[in-house]
Formats: C-alpha cells, sequence, structure tokens
C-alpha cells in the first residue's frame, strides 16, 4: 500500500502543481478516497469476527452490523412505491411490502 501511494503521488505531481493548495493538502484530497474505502473495509471485517463470539460484546457487534447493512441498504434505495404497487395478494402487509414501499425490496411476489 505504502508503494501504491508513492506512485500515485508522483504521477500526480503535474496536475498538483498547478493547484494553489500545499502538495500535502492535494495528495490527502487525491487518496481520501481509497483511504475511506479501506477503512469501511477494516470496520466491516473487524465487526464481522467481534459478532461471530459471545457476550455483550458480540452482540453490539451484530446490533452494530445490522445497523451498518441497514445504512447501505438506505443509500443505495430505488424509488419509492405506493402501497398499492407492492402490497401482496390477499391484501397482506408486512415487513417485505414495507420495504418494497420503502424502494429497498422490488417486488417479488
Amino acid at each position: 500500500m505504502k508503494w501504491t501511494l508513492i506512485a500515485l503521488l508522483i504521477l500526480a505531481t503535474p496536475a498538483l502543481a498547478e493547484e494553489e493548495k500545499p502538495v500535502a493538502t492535494q495528495a490527502a484530497e487525491a487518496t481520501y478516497p481509497y483511504v475511506e474505502a479501506f477503512s469501511k473495509g477494516v470496520s466491516r471485517t473487524f465487526t464481522e469476527i467481534m459478532a461471530g463470539g459471545k457476550g455483550p460484546m458480540a452482540e453490539g457487534a451484530r446490533a452494530n452490523r445490522k445497523m451498518q447493512d441497514q445504512r447501505e441498504r438506505e443509500a443505495n434505495r430505488g424509488t419509492r412505491k405506493s402501497m398499492k404497487e407492492c402490497i401482496k395478494p390477499g391484501n397482506v402487509i408486512d415487513d417485505d411490502v414495507k420495504e418494497c414501499i420503502e424502494g429497498l425490496r422490488d417486488k417479488t411476489w
């Protein structure tokens, strides 16, 4: 990873020279998406490891993992729909229908 960062900085030097910001600031801004993705991956892996255990920490990790999954689904949600479009046969309304209305699930029934 260290060599990747160095290569990125060397390749970006001509573009960075035209800006008024300090080179360190420009490098930090250029690498931010990669650092953020790496950080999320490490966090997700750590949470998965902790959730596999027993006890209060494992319960907290499972709850955290559930919240992370919910945030990811909400960030990637589709368009919201009416209840009429999502309701199940026999006018059944359950969690699947609620998620369909919110755009978190496609209608498969």
